[in-house]
């Protein structure tokens, strides 16, 4: 038999502008390139975006069919746009700040031979310091320290230059969210469960060539199998949750919550079927 490795998964863009260049910040990220995929496999934004343009839709509508349909008209027509003239048109704004990313900045050295520097205004309300290089670092930063404490520091970003959205603060890996994905693609298509867990290798020790299965005890089958369903069920569930929560502009976060509609990406995990146990 093969030893399977993890699956090879499909290069992210990172998506994020340059104030000097859009007019807006947006610190690189790779997780943009994955918002519209997951908005478009959230039941609950099909099911608002049907309802504002007078369609039927096959899920019904949220109880916080409000909050979605802010999302739905914020985001615009991600079903007909490639995502990176999305991101150029749409996505950018939505994320960015009208003003530099706020970050600290050396500006230059004075010596001998440059006597002088000029500092412009960008936007955001900076301190300009000074800092003797013959002093040690650590010393440079402990005198700092104690005079920036004179001056007011924001908590967070003013309102006028906050983004619209935000990634959420999450521990979900990029490799999570882009099998998520597969997942609910492969489920609608009507796959087995363990079959896209064997797809995506989500088990790479358990998972194995099907045009080999045959080589494999019936019992360490049904093994395998079973493994395969209970993770493939449980990323199926992250996914839906994550495409649930990108419907309410929370993105990525798998957190659960009542007007969730998960129900389509719901399949009972266990043992496949026509495979038993040895007792």
């Amino acid at each position: 038999m093969a030893n399977l490795g993890r699956k090879p998964l499909p290069r992210l863009i990172s998506l994020g502008a340059d104030y000097e260049q859009a007019g807006v910040s947006v610190k690189p990220d790779l997780r943009y390139d994955l918002v519209c995929d997951y908005l478009k496999a959230s039941p609950s934004y099909e099911a608002v975006m049907r309802h504002l343009a007078k369609q039927e839709s096959p899920y019904p509508l949220p109880k916080d069919s409000k909050v979605v349909a802010k999302v739905v008209n914020d985001f615009g027509a991600i079903y007909k746009m490639r995502e990176a003239d999305w991101w150029g048109k749409i996505g950018m704004g939505l994320y960015g700040i009208s003003a530099p990313l706020p970050s600290v900045k050396v500006n230059g050295v004075l010596d001998k031979k440059n006597k002088e520097l000029k500092n412009e205004w960008r936007g955001v309300n900076s301190v300009v310091a000074e800092l003797p290089l013959n002093l040690t670092l650590p010393q440079a930063l402990k005198q700092l320290r104690k005079q920036l404490a004179d001056y007011q520091f924001s908590a967070a970003l003013p309102k006028q230059t906050a983004p619209l959205y935000q990634l959420s603060n999450s521990k979900l890996r990029i490799d999570t969210l882009q099998n998520g994905l597969t997942a609910l693609r492969l489920y609608k298509k009507g796959l087995p469960l363990w079959k896209v867990g064997n797809h995506l290798r989500l088990i790479p020790a358990q998972s194995f060539i099907e045009s080999e299965a045959g080589e494999i005890l019936e019992d360490e089958l049904g093994d395998r199998k079973e493994l395969l369903s209970i993770a493939a069920s449980r990323l199926i569930r992250c996914a839906s949750l994550v495409a649930e929560n990108a419907a309410r502009g929370r993105f990525p976060s798998d957190k659960n919550f009542s007007e969730a509609i998960t129900t389509p990406y719901k399949r009972k995990a266990g043992r496949p079927t026509g495979t038993k146990k040895v007792k």
